[in-house]
């Protein structure tokens, strides 16, 4: 049975099984059930999203002991690919300071003004950066420090619930945005294929030769049948299980059945309706839009900031799919800050800070998140540890992680600084593609699920590094979980799963709630939010709203 002590109220949190949960503090406790609330005693009110970390749905009995066991995700070591245990489920390593405390009381981040603008009163990833034990070795890119301008922002409620501006998405952003839609190594060999939909739009990703991905609209140009409804390997033909009309892999019209009766056709049937496509990072991207600017031109200076990370040389080793009740935009918004990591995840906050003390850099059409690895730093609870003892502790959590990369990357674990070894960058690029930076595993995708704008698909996918010239194995196919499946059931995902069902508890709430609120609208704050302000700049402009 778990247990665990709350960072803040110093209760302890015990589970009983059957989703109920004891807490007790001083002379007093109570017994609640994760989900429907108070069943017994004088405590009254819990901490809701600590309740379900300790009550909710757990990962198996072997994996739980696993993670426990390394103190990190059961999957960390894979074909040689090890992680240092202390490395957090979001990517970024936890160490303690000796004699900090880990309970304190809440008592708000009073912040401090920098020569940017008001910040968290802990230090600043640039502050850590200047203390790096590498410093030689630190890239360029990581001493940009590029805030996003402008102050608190508001955001109407309705384009995450109207049918309106879902439709509006559709003609506005998804017939004209590049987005990215698989892996090179999703389909490895000439006519493998993926079927990448997004809202009611369906185009089919193939593999025409070894170096060469082409993408159609996936529907036949006789009767408008899709042509493929599931992913596949070794096409050679996409012809129409409605009638036979057919297309070669590079679009090519093969052959329509009794040609004689649709004289004059051949040539509007000619070729599948194209779309753009462009490679990055091992990545596949794809644009709709026949006068789209160059893959290059969007991505900016992304490619730069990613360039000693090689994703292109990255496996993909675990993708999980879920259909979540809420906006894409919503869950999204939910992976793009820290500001929510002391009330939706308090148990972080043990050894990890409370969310408040990260950095936010805008390029263009994609912002930077930094988490930083600050010795336990918590504005929120008066923890500031001298600068000294953090980059101490930076430093030993680097060479650790140094080592347990060495059976992979060799002497090349040498090469990176501290910083791109013990903290978290969690990047996106407009509209929905989240590659963490450095050695964070983690890609997100976020979806609209068909034309409903009350749901839509989160995607979690971890990448590892490979050992130079071993063969890669074969990516993982998706694992789909409905609404009502818990991340805790794809075990792959070892303990992440167990934060991101803290996450998606949210999310039909706030998606509840924004269209009940009486305020039309919604706060964004200048800072800590301004990963979320980027996207709802990007997102007017792309539909053309004041």
């Amino acid at each position: 049975m778990r247990s665990d002590t709350h960072p803040i109220s110093g209760a302890l949190y015990e589970e009983l099984g059957d989703g109920l949960v004891k807490i007790t503090k001083d002379d007093s406790a109570g017994v609640f059930h994760w989900e429907t609330g108070w069943v017994e005693g004088d405590i009254l009110t819990p901490d809701l999203h600590f309740l379900q970390f300790i009550g909710g749905p757990q990962l198996a009995s072997t994996l739980e002991e696993a993670a426990k066991e390394a103190g990190d995700k059961a999957n960390d070591s894979y074909h040689g690919t090890v992680r240092d245990p202390r490395r957090t489920a979001t990517g970024r390593v936890m160490f303690r300071n000796e004699g900090q405390p880990q309970v304190a009381k809440y008592v708000g981040d009073p912040g401090r003004m920098t020569e940017n603008g008001m910040r968290s009163a802990g230090p600043t990833f640039q502050e850590l950066v200047a203390g790096d034990s590498r410093p030689e070795l630190v890239p360029d890119t990581l001493k940009e420090d590029s805030p996003l301008p402008g102050g608190v922002m508001k955001v109407s409620t309705d384009r995450f619930y109207s049918q309106e501006f879902h439709d509006l998405e559709v003609e506005k952003l998804w017939k004209r945005v590049w987005q990215f839609a698989c892996r090179e190594d999703d389909i490895p060999e000439v006519g493998d294929y993926i079927v990448y939909d997004i809202a009611h739009l369906s185009f089919i990703v193939v593999r025409v030769d070894e170096t060469t991905f082409k993408a159609y609209n996936n529907v036949c140009l006789h009767r408008g049948r899709q042509l493929r409804e599931y992913d596949g390997k070794c096409a050679t033909e996409f012809r129409c299980p409605f009638h036979g009309w057919s297309w070669e892999i590079d679009g090519q019209l093969r052959e329509i059945p009794s040609e004689w009766d649709f004289p004059e056709v051949r040539e509007e049937a000619a070729h599948l309706v194209e779309a753009q496509v462009g490679t990055w990072g091992g990545f596949v991207f794809i644009n709709p839009d026949p006068d789209c600017e160059p893959l290059e031109d969007f991505l900016g200076s992304m490619p730069e900031h990613y360039e000693r990370w090689h994703f292109e040389d990255r496996v993909k080793v675990s993708h999980v799919a879920k259909i979540v009740r809420a906006n894409w935009k919503l869950t999204q918004e939910a992976f793009c800050e820290g500001y929510h990591v002391m009330a939706t995840h308090p148990q972080s906050m043990v050894g990890g800070g409370d969310g408040s003390n990260m950095s936010y850099d805008a390029f263009g059409n994609w912002c930077r998140a930094t988490t930083t690895g600050s010795g336990g730093t918590s504005p929120q609870r008066a923890i500031y540890p001298p600068l000294e003892e953090i980059f101490a502790g930076r430093k030993a959590g680097a060479d650790n992680i140094r080592e347990a990369l060495r059976p992979v990357m060799g002497g090349k674990a040498d090469e990176f600084c501290d910083a791109e070894l013990v903290d978290g960058y969690f990047n996106n690029l407009f509209p929905n593609f989240h590659p963490w930076g450095a050695f964070s595993r983690i890609v997100y995708r976020f979806r609209p699920y068909g034309d409903d704008p009350a749901m839509s698909i989160m995607e979690v996918m971890y990448l590892v590094p490979w050992p130079e010239g071993q063969p890669k194995p074969p990516p993982v196919p998706i694992h789909w979980l409905g609404p009502d499946e818990p991340f805790t059931d794809a075990e792959e995902m070892g303990e992440l799963a167990r934060v991101l069902n803290q996450d998606t508890y949210n999310l039909p709430k706030i998606q509840k709630g924004v269209k009940a609120k009486a305020q039309p609208t919604i706060f964004l704050s200048s800072y800590a939010e301004s990963k979320v302000r980027h996207f709802h700049n990007l997102y007017n402009e792309w539909l053309s709203i004041e």
